[in-house]
């Protein structure tokens, strides 16, 4: 099937008529997003259509799809504040935006758009913003169709790896377990497990619809074929034995390609057959070598098929090779087979559906007697249809769209994408349906203004692609240079007063095997980064925003690589230079991490803390890397009972307060073993990993008391780990003051001020020693499967292969904003060379740049040269010195910071642990007159003023330090002021404080508390708990609805305060209490406050403490407070009554509290038992 290529038009969002179908081309940079959101806002105002008149479409109407859920929500977010926008112009009558002052110049009644846009805006909670799969999910649920049926009362799940794990071991134990030896050992040649052949079926069972099979033998069982195999290894080896003598004159005596048959080769090969042939034919075995002899091998490296090589040997070759079918290729059809049948047979016994389903049975509708129905109560719904990055789309999600809209009356279809980007065929996702699709559409456009990179960026892009006729290999993927906007016209990257061209290529002038070049490279891109941070120090690198010079940060710079490898290669390098870096695509599975197994000794350690060897092991893994001679050492000074008493102590500890309270007394609290100068990324990270596996082993396990079930648990984890999980996902902990080191795939749709492209040159095409080729048919675009994978199959490949490695160049070079460095040079790929019989190139830049394969060196650098100019420039890699950063410039947070970990709100994929500070965060409330108040150290005079805790530091800072004073002291000790000292100097704050600060908390502690005379310095540290963490679940969800019909009713102040707004919170609610003690058989909550009310103790009354609480909406916090420690009390006392056992909250506003007989800077609450009762029931 062969288009007429033509020359796309220009699309204009602003001025097309909308009516039919219509397939825009949007390059990178060139506002995608923009343009649909521009489509929308007509859409919405009845715009859309000729002279700007048409029917104003509701959100609802106005169908939008795109290919994931953040996609989603972004689009809706941004969507939203467009409408929000426009609407504030309609009303104002201007706008600071052009965009809107163009839309205000078109709209006829103002009033009447702004009233439609407000609708919209207010009804956006239902605009029908959807993924592919959770539209054909609204589709399934009308009960008008038959479809309904299929679909109703079912679970979607999101993942059928379980049951795909599951119908292995299965298949293993029915097809398997009774073999005869010969065949077993066959198998096991191929997979050790029923994992090990899962990971083979993997990519076959994601195909859907699965390929059609070239050169299928139909009802072949692989139990039978052995033996046929061996009969027809028994008939090949008398042949050969026959007629191998004429073998070596025949062919040296033909014109065969004598690079490939040489006198040495054939000799070889003839030997290694003969020794083949002389042994008993036991399995299904035979030398590769033999297929050198074949009829066709033989024609098809014949020059100019003259003199070729015919003898009756190399036909019975061609015949064996034939008739002989792998076992491994027919068990793995067999496999495919059974796994489909058995998940589908246990989806429906369980009534589950997965999401690919959903896809299935709405196109089984669409295609059925009652489709042509369907369709049009769909396009009825939604007469217009957006589609975003359709170039990511399969064969059945463009089926279902074609048979709903393409080529329908009364409807518009509007697919944007790229071609260049389409890089996710690992995921399912096809070119080839975006190639089908531009046939089947009239109206094909493209966007010619990229309004993400600078001037000299766009220029070397366009150079780079227009250095040939067809840049991404197939002819219907067109390179359009794009234009530069006149906004980024003066977009420059400064170096020494100097604009640096968008593309640097550094050249290493030799040929270079590919290890040897990416440790070069590797070496010479951290080399240069850390030139850039020293010269940016100096104000002599910057970049230039029209005339704006912005200061370059190390977190501008980011470095793409194809997998995590690379990541590691550069990040050793980085080290050496002292170079922070963070790889941000970490999707490893949390449990095959070294650290989970290091957890599980360690808890089983604890568990039996009197064990000394279990001790000294856990101690010298690398978790703690504690030299064994370290012990020995300290045998005298009895220091292993010191850590035996330790171990006992963290066994206490999770048994009370759980296990990630045990292990950030371990890792944060007691810092075991760390000296804070050693602590580096290494150890850093582990201890993070830890700790996350804390934080999902807290939720995961919560219902568990006993410690062993826990390690159960964990274990179980690591055999049955699933990387699809995003749950399990490594943590992320991302430092902004750090590079970014991502893959190219996470990396699309992102844009970063400079790129590194170190191992762009060396990122070959996939080689073709797998066990099947997949490649598409050139006219229908269907997919094809080959075992055999003959030399046709090859070709279209590598093809393929080749074609998507020039897309994912495209997406990696146009991430920069204003300059991108890649590396390069003279590769030689030896393992590569026999892939020369199918296809010339092996790497997408060697395709661009070479006219020709196997070039010099010097040609290499001619080419290069001739590529130079203002926009693009060469660099020749010399010898560098070592270089490394002054901590000083980076500005790196000191390690200590590690240990002020708290548990920040993470997200699952249906989960979430929020906490007070979020909640509050979301309120949309003006608390900026705090951030005026001075938040600085200051070193005062002696003789200026009297230091007082009212004119004492205050701000966010202060408050955590004045918080960890009083979590370290013992109450009933006298506060030594050398400790306070101690603690100002650690925190930099001026030690001359001391004496007001020893003090002030002597105060505090003799301070008597209510009618009750609670005295914190009568407190036993027995009798309490300071940090005390919780985590409560949340019922299906948390609203704020919810929460506020609760609240309002039973609290007086929140009935008085405005109403909550926060998103729909799931999973867990978490949050610490500073302090919890028990007086009197009761327990309290004890909240410090160090909030700055005035200068002197009367303005830490009751009613201005009460007036900060109602402002800061403390009351949501004493409320979720009082629930945590009633439902703790509930579990661990038995007949617990709630008015009998807890005491109340206590806030302390510490800068009101003196020596003298009042109740300043103290505010006491106890939440009613009817409130506590039904907050209760907003939590399992």
């Amino acid at each position: 099937m062969i288009k007429k290529i033509i020359k796309l038009k220009e699309f204009d969002p602003f001025k097309e008529n909308l009516q039919g179908q219509y397939l825009i081309e949007a390059s990178a940079g060139t506002g995608k997003t923009f343009t649909i959101i521009i489509l929308y806002l007509r859409m919405l105002l009845g715009l859309h259509q000729k002279n700007y008149n048409g029917l104003p479409l509701t959100v609802e109407q106005i169908l939008v799809v795109t290919f994931t859920d953040i996609a989603t929500q972004d689009l809706c977010k941004r969507i939203k504040k467009s409408i929000r926008i426009l609407r504030k112009g309609c009303l104002e009558k201007k706008s600071k935006y052009d965009i809107i002052n163009y839309f205000i110049k078109k709209i006829k009644d103002h009033k009447i758009a702004h009233n439609l846009l407000l609708k919209a805006e207010l009804n956006m909670h239902n605009a029908s913003i959807y993924t592919i799969h959770s539209f054909c999910q609204k589709i399934l649920n009308f009960k008008n169709y038959e479809i309904y049926d299929f679909f109703s009362n079912k679970k979607i799940i999101s993942d059928e790896s379980i049951l795909q794990q599951e119908a292995s071991v299965n298949f293993w134990r029915k097809y398997f377990y009774n073999l005869p030896k010969k065949i077993a050992r066959i198998i096991f040649s191929y997979w050790k497990n029923p994992f090990d052949l899962l990971n083979t079926l993997t990519p076959f069972l994601l195909k859907k619809p699965f390929p059609k099979i070239k050169n299928l033998i139909k009802n072949k069982d692989f139990y039978i074929q052995f033996y046929k195999n061996i009969k027809y290894i028994k008939i090949i080896k008398k042949y050969w034995i026959k007629y191998k003598n004429n073998i070596f004159n025949i062919i040296t005596n033909s014109s065969v390609n004598k690079h490939i048959y040489n006198q040495k080769l054939i000799n070889k090969w003839i030997n290694i057959i003969d020794l083949w042939t002389f042994t008993e034919s036991k399995d299904n075995f035979y030398p590769q070598e033999l297929s050198k002899f074949s009829q066709k091998f033989l024609i098809n490296n014949t020059i100019n098929n003259t003199k070729i090589p015919k003898y009756i040997l190399f036909k019975y070759i061609d015949i064996f090779l034939q008739k002989f079918n792998d076992l491994k290729f027919l068990i793995i059809l067999k496999a495919i087979k059974y796994i489909n049948k058995y998940t589908t047979k246990k989806k429906k016994i369980k009534n589950e559906i997965s999401f690919n389903d959903l896809l299935i049975i709405l196109n089984k509708g669409l295609n059925s007697p009652f489709g042509i129905k369907i369709a049009k109560d769909i396009k009825k719904l939604f007469p217009v249809i957006l589609v975003d990055e359709f170039q990511d789309t399969d064969i059945q999600q463009y089926n279902i769209l074609k048979k709903i809209y393409i080529n329908k009356l009364n409807s518009i279809i509007i697919l944007i994408g790229d071609p260049k980007q389409a890089i996710y065929s690992f995921r399912g996702a096809d070119i080839f349906t975006y190639l089908k699709a531009s046939f089947e559409i009239k109206k094909c456009y493209t966007l010619k203004n990229n309004w993400r990179s600078s001037r000299t960026m766009v220029n070397s892009i366009n150079k780079i692609f227009s250095n040939r006729s067809y840049p991404f290999l197939f002819k219907n993927i067109i390179f359009y240079p794009l234009r530069y906007t006149t906004k980024k016209l003066n977009y420059n990257f400064i170096i020494n007063k100097k604009i640096i061209p968008g593309i640097t290529f550094w050249f290493i002038n030799k040929t270079i095997d590919i290890n040897a070049y990416k440790q070069k490279i590797a070496y010479t891109c951290a080399y240069e980064i850390c030139q850039l941070i020293i010269l940016g120090e100096k104000n002599k690198v910057f970049f230039q925003k029209n005339y704006k010079n912005q200061k370059i940060k190390i977190s501008d710079i980011t470095v793409l690589v194809r997998n995590r490898f690379e990541a590691s290669i550069l990040q050793k390098e980085f080290i050496k230079f002292k170079l922070p870096s963070i790889y941000l695509s970490d999707t490893d599975n949390i449990f095959e991490k070294e650290e989970t197994k290091e957890l599980i000794l360690l808890l089983k350690t604890i568990l039996k803390p009197n064990k000394e060897q279990k001790i000294i092991n856990i101690l010298s893994s690398t978790l703690f890397n504690v030299n064994l001679s370290f012990f020995i050492e300290n045998k005298e000074k009895n220091y292993i009972k010191k850590i035996i008493d330790k171990f006992i102590n963290y066994k206490s500890i999770w048994e009370k307060y759980g296990i990630l309270t045990m292990l950030e007394t371990i890792f944060i609290k007691d810092v075991l073993f760390y000296k804070k100068n050693t602590i580096n990324n290494f150890i850093e990270k582990k201890i993070k990993n830890i700790l996350y596996l804390g934080e999902l082993i807290q939720i995961s396990c919560i219902n568990m008391i006993n410690c062993k079930q826990i390690i159960e648990w964990l274990s179980q984890q690591i055999v049955n780990t699933n990387k699809n999980l995003l749950n399990k996902q490594v943590k992320l902990h991302y430092d902004v003051n750090k590079i970014k080191i991502m893959t190219i795939h996470k990396s699309k749709g992102l844009q970063f001020p400079i790129v590194w492209l170190p191992f762009i040159s060396s990122n070959i095409i996939d080689s073709i020693n797998k066990d099947a080729v997949i490649y598409h048919d050139r006219k229908n675009f269907k997919s094809i499967l080959d075992f055999k994978k003959d030399k046709e199959s090859k070709i279209f490949f590598l093809e393929e292969s080749l074609a998507e490695n020039l897309r994912l160049l495209y997406v990696s070079l146009t991430r920069s904003i204003f300059h991108c460095s890649i590396g390069i040079a003279n590769i030689k790929f030896f393992n590569l060379k026999k892939l020369n019989l199918y296809l010339k190139y092996f790497n997408a830049l060697d395709f661009l740049l070479k006219k020709k394969n196997n070039i010099s060196n010097i040609q290499l650098e001619k080419i290069l040269n001739n590529l130079k100019n203002n926009d693009i420039s060469i660099k020749i890699i010399k010898k560098k010195n070592l270089i490394k950063i002054d901590d000083k410039i980076l500005k790196k947070p000191k390690k200590k910071l590690l240990f002020t970990h708290k548990i920040n709100n993470f997200f699952f994929k249906n989960k979430i642990i929020s906490n007070f500070s979020k909640i509050k965060k979301q309120q949309n409330i003006n608390f900026n007159y705090l951030n005026n108040i001075k938040n600085i150290f200051i070193n005062p005079n002696k003789n200026q003023f009297k230091k007082t805790q009212y004119n004492f530091p205050h701000g966010k800072k202060i408050g955590i330090i004045l918080h960890k004073i009083l979590e370290k002291l013992d109450f009933t000790q006298i506060i030594s002021r050398k400790f306070i000292k101690e603690e100002l100097i650690k925190k930099n704050i001026n030690f001359t404080w001391h004496i007001m600060l020893t003090n002030w908390f002597n105060n505090i502690l003799k301070k008597p508390i209510s009618n009750k005379n609670i005295i914190l310095n009568k407190i036993d540290n027995k009798n309490k708990k300071t940090e005390f963490k919780f985590y409560l679940s949340i019922k299906k969800t948390f609203s704020s609805t919810k929460y506020n019909n609760c609240i309002s009713k039973y609290d007086i102040i929140s009935y008085n305060l405005y109403k909550l707004k926060f998103k729909v919170i799931e999973g867990f609610l978490s949050g610490i209490i500073d302090l919890i003690f028990l007086w009197e058989k009761k327990y309290y909550i004890i909240d410090y406050k160090s909030t700055w009310l005035g200068n002197d103790h009367k303005k830490y009354k009751k009613k201005y403490i009460q007036n900060d609480i109602c402002l800061n909406r403390y009351d949501i916090q004493y409320q979720i407070y009082s629930l945590a420690l009633h439902k703790y009390l509930k579990y661990r006392i038995s007949n617990y009554n709630y008015k009998k056992h807890f005491g109340g909250v206590i806030y302390l506003y510490i800068r009101g509290i003196n020596n003298k007989k009042n109740q300043n800077g103290i505010w006491i609450t106890k939440p009613s038992l009817k409130l506590i009762n039904e907050l209760n029931k907003l939590f399992i």
